[in-house]
């Protein structure tokens, strides 16, 4: 059996990169298909808001990312938080430690990765950059929005 036929050990980590030990249930778990590419006459604006309605009170939903470069999921989990879903959102799939920071600015809260062995990510992973040039669905601002704000 070659390398790529063995399958990895998944790890759970939460958006401060600590190792999730029991990691919750998931109540459902989206395929960015069914919202994005869904041939149902609806546009993705509708199909985000019913997704939203749908799931309002469920407190853990998993997305899958199919492929490492499609960027659906991320589109999906950031319409979903604009649609004020507030629950965990958990990224699947085909994603590793290097997207953590992404996934956190479109409102991911957990990360289910290959397991790269260590019980906490390194904050180079969790936190490279010290600012944005935009605001995110994890709540982060701009400089110039802070300067408003303040």
């Amino acid at each position: 059996m070659t390398a790529e036929h063995i399958p990895a050990v998944i790890a759970v980590f939460d958006l401060n990169g600590h190792r999730v030990a029991h990691p919750c249930e998931l109540d459902r778990i989206i395929d960015p298909d069914d919202v994005i590419a869904a041939n149902d006459g609806k546009t993705v604006t509708q199909r985000v808001e019913a997704l939203a309605s749908a799931i309002a009170q469920a407190p853990s939903i998993g997305i899958r990312f199919g492929k490492f470069t499609d960027g659906r999921s991320y589109s999906v989990a950031a319409r979903l938080r604009e649609a004020g879903f507030a629950g965990d959102l958990h990224a699947l799939g085909e994603i590793n430690q290097e997207v953590v920071f992404l996934l956190k600015r479109v409102g991911f809260t957990h990360f289910h990765i290959p397991d790269p062995g260590y019980s906490q990510l390194p904050d180079s992973i969790v936190t490279p950059f010290g600012g944005h040039y935009q605001a995110g669905s994890d709540g982060s601002l701009a400089p110039w929005q802070k300067a408003v704000i303040a």
